[in-house]
């Protein structure tokens, strides 16, 4: 489990479900060893009732009954008994035991003895015996029982309100555990924001705003964009310098097999290496400057003046090679790109398209919430599956019967690429030819 939010979760419901069980069973044995202790209690208050009314009566069997007159003492088999059994083998009984005996140990000494017994009726009782001498000398065993169905009862629905009520207890402390972990996380989730948005602009995270414990952290993420940043401009520079270096020497070169040219020797593939290679910085630079413009936020291209400019210029070049373009663009999209560069990938495109096309060419785009897809369509041979790939890697040509560097796709998917967006390759299902599909985000608000 590798996400933080999952682990303290998970935890905190584990946590929560071990203390809902301790708990449950630490409080409701508690519990009913209470309510045990007052059902005891309860059956020695009556077990002194009952000594007093056997002292009272003097073991008379038939006034003793009127000295313990509480209800359950009359009706047969209510679970509530007395009983008083002397040395000499008398015995006296509640008219709740109707016929039957309570059968105990018999006590040995004054000390009340708790124990369970079968009681009649297939009742399990709870008794209090206890051996007692009278005024008269004579000794008695007296007994005083009551039925543990009710205790029981009770201490099963104590059981049940407890779980509930514990149930209850676990799933709050699992909420408040989400709640807390949600609470606590925030500063990343900032700080993660934060990062991304330094991807796109100078300066620090602000160390100061964030709790301490995650300030170190914080300052090692400064110390790396820092590291980054001056990785990738010296990077930059160094292209750079490498590009114009070879500029002059480029040009030089082009200029010298002009000349031989003119003298008639054949140089044409020395010439068309030298496009290659000038397509090759001309690339480079692209790729350098996409990357730079890709990160200001505030860069958008309006569609409207981009691709109206591109269709009148190429919309002529067409014209004389008696192909048309048609154009399906709605009003008012702004792409997330510089403009330059946008001109710079549909231009390839539609050139590609012009060398491929049969008669006709369509522009289109459509848009969603968030990105905007400009779509050009051919009706030319279009584009095998296994080649859709190789068309966007730099310098390969699939057909050496067009001219060409091979570079014009490949510039476009850098271009594309440091935008963050997509390029594909498909077939048109309107002209049949090939189709190239560029997704960018979508500037809502033209800045």
């Amino acid at each position: 489990m590798k996400s933080l939010r999952q682990r303290a979760v998970a935890g905190g419901a584990i946590w929560a479900t071990v203390v809902v069980l301790v708990g449950t069973n630490a409080v409701g044995n508690y519990l009913e060893n209470l309510t045990l202790s007052r059902f005891d209690q309860l059956l020695t208050d009556r077990h002194t009732q009952a000594v007093v009314a056997l002292a009272n009566t003097g073991g008379d069997a038939t006034t003793m009954p009127f000295q313990l007159t509480a209800p359950a003492y009359q009706r047969p088999f209510s679970g509530s008994y007395w009983q008083a059994t002397n040395e000499d083998g008398q015995i006296i009984v509640s008219r709740s035991l109707a016929d039957a005996l309570l059968i105990i140990d018999a006590p040995t000494d004054a000390n009340p003895v708790i124990s369970e017994i079968d009681g009649p009726a297939g009742q399990r009782l709870r008794a209090v015996s206890r051996l007692t001498t009278i005024s008269d000398g004579s000794e008695w065993i007296v007994t005083v029982a009551s039925s543990t169905e009710p205790l029981i009862a009770d201490q099963r629905e104590l059981r049940r309100r407890l779980h509930i009520s514990f149930a209850l207890v676990g799933i709050l402390a699992t909420v408040g555990a989400l709640l807390l972990v949600l609470f606590t996380l925030r500063p990343l989730s900032q700080l993660r924001q934060d990062v991304i948005a330094r991807k796109d602009q100078e300066g620090e995270l602000p160390v100061d705003s964030y709790p301490q414990e995650v300030q170190p952290l914080v300052a090692d993420i400064n110390e790396l964009l820092e590291r980054n940043r001056d990785i990738v401009e010296r990077s930059r520079r160094q292209t750079v310098d490498l590009a114009h270096a070879l500029k002059t020497p480029s040009a030089v070169l082009r200029n010298e097999l002009f000349e031989i040219q003119q003298d008639g020797l054949p140089v044409g593939k020395g010439i068309g290496a030298l496009d290659r290679l000038d397509a090759q910085l001309k690339r480079a630079f692209a790729r350098m400057k996409a990357t730079q413009e890709s990160g200001l936020e505030r860069v958008s291209t309006d569609l409207d003046v981009s691709l109206a400019r591109l269709g009148r210029a190429f919309k002529a070049l067409a014209k004389n090679k008696g192909q048309e373009i048609v154009l399906k663009v709605p009003a008012g999209l702004h792409v997330k790109i510089n403009q330059i560069d946008f001109e710079e990938i549909v231009g390839n495109l539609l050139d590609n398209a012009m060398k491929w096309s049969d008669s006709k060419i369509r522009l289109s785009a459509r848009a969603s919430d968030e990105t905007v897809k400009i779509a050009v369509e051919d009706d030319g041979p279009g584009m095998a599956d296994e080649s859709a790939e190789l068309a966007f890697v730099s310098g390969q040509r699939l057909d050496e019967s067009k001219p060409g560097t091979g570079l014009g796709l490949a510039i476009a998917s850098d271009l594309v690429a440091a935008y963050q967006g997509q390029i594909e390759i498909a077939r048109s299902p309107l002209l049949g030819g090939a189709m190239v599909v560029v997704t960018l985000r979508r500037s809502v608000t033209h800045q």
